[in-house]
């Protein structure tokens, strides 16, 4: 996972109600505000930090301070049909366009068996996996995936042409837990090379290239240069088609066409486009049966004698799901250079900064 690998730590509670306050400061509503701070640290929670407040509240707030941002929600369905739509979130938060849109995806779902939304002109929205959760607490199946800035190679060059380009399933059960994938189709997300290099730790290899299109482990060359998609020419074709689907299909903006990164980028909207698919398996199978099916199908995965050095199998979503348990019992860590910026933030703005769990 990519998660910070030490730190001080904080209380998912208190860095929430922290996170809060400062979206409020620049102009967004309570609302929109505590389910944006609200998925930030679900992200953490789940040990997503590349996704949380760990790296993106302060872009977030500063991009919202400049107005590049909209602080104020203005979100309208430009396409409808029964199992379709198309949302242009106007360049509002990304966590309210997407959740609007997934609610929509939901809605329609329900009455056609399965339904696809699309967004466009929207921002960054945290992780994926936090609204397709949002079909498995419906008793229904969730894709979503999103297309973003311009970080990784296709197989063969050395310019950025992709994004991370993520895409997340979560698909419920009974007994057992939630299926949930969310995943990036580069090697790891760029975040992750953002926090290695604000906690000054090299890179594995074979996670980026440099500027000239060398390998590198070091993650401010990496910045410069690219990321590599994950499993060769299979996770470049993944990728792409996520961006044409995510960013052609709705009218977004695709490939290298993106201005520059989140935190250095402070004049242009993102213009990223998502998708959010349903399937509402009542459709296929009885609802109990299915969840029976899937509840035979993970527990014989689980029983899957262990290859020798390894612990078992694990189900998609486990170690999210127990890292959940482990930082709200435990705390959210932070490193000390995202604490100073922190601390900064919540002076300019005469917010609190919350103390650190002992």
């Amino acid at each position: 996972m990519p998660g910070v690998d030490g730190g001080t730590p904080y209380g998912a509670e208190d860095l929430e109600r922290f996170a809060t306050a400062l979206l409020l400061r620049v102009g967004v509503s309570a609302d929109d505000a505590a389910l944006t701070a609200g998925s930030l640290i679900e992200a953490n929670l789940r040990g997503v930090d590349t996704h949380g407040v760990t790296r993106v509240l302060v872009p977030y707030i500063r991009r919202l301070q400049a107005g590049v941002t909209k602080a104020q929600t203005d979100v309208a369905v430009v396409r409808d049909a029964p199992g379709a739509a198309l949302i242009d979130g106007k360049n509002s938060i990304g966590q309210v366009v997407a959740t609007r849109a997934m609610r929509l995806a939901i809605t329609k779902a329900k009455e056609t068996g399965s339904a696809w939304v699309g967004a466009m002109h929207s921002n960054h929205f945290g992780t994926a996996a936090f609204y397709a959760l949002m079909a498995v607490e419906q008793d229904m199946i969730g894709i979503v995936m999103t297309n973003g800035i311009a970080s990784v190679a296709p197989t063969g060059g050395r310019a950025a042409m992709l994004s991370t380009n993520p895409i997340s399933f979560a698909i419920p059960a009974g007994d057992e837990p939630p299926v949930v994938v969310d995943m990036a189709t580069s090697v790891v997300a760029r975040g992750r090379i953002m926090l290695y290099d604000k906690q000054g730790l090299p890179l594995p290899e074979g996670w980026a290239l440099d500027e000239s299109g060398r390998p590198t482990t070091d993650a401010g060359a990496a910045l410069r240069g690219t990321l590599l998609p994950f499993g060769g020419y299979k996770g470049y074709a993944l990728s792409l088609v996520i961006d044409l689907l995510c960013g052609v299909m709705t009218g977004a903006l695709f490939g290298s066409h993106f201005f520059g990164p989140l935190a250095e980028d402070m004049e242009h909207p993102m213009d990223v486009g998502h998708m959010f698919g349903v399937i509402d398996p009542s459709r296929f199978l009885p609802l109990p049966v299915f969840k029976a099916r899937m509840d035979q199908a993970l527990g014989e995965l689980r029983a899957c004698p262990p290859a020798e050095g390894a612990r078992g199998v694990l189900i998609p979503g486990d170690l999210e799901r127990l890292e959940r348990e482990r930082r709200l019992r435990d705390g959210i860590p932070l490193p000390d250079a995202v604490i100073r910026d922190f601390q900064q933030l919540g002076e300019e703005f005469g917010v609190a900064m919350p103390t650190a769990r002992q």
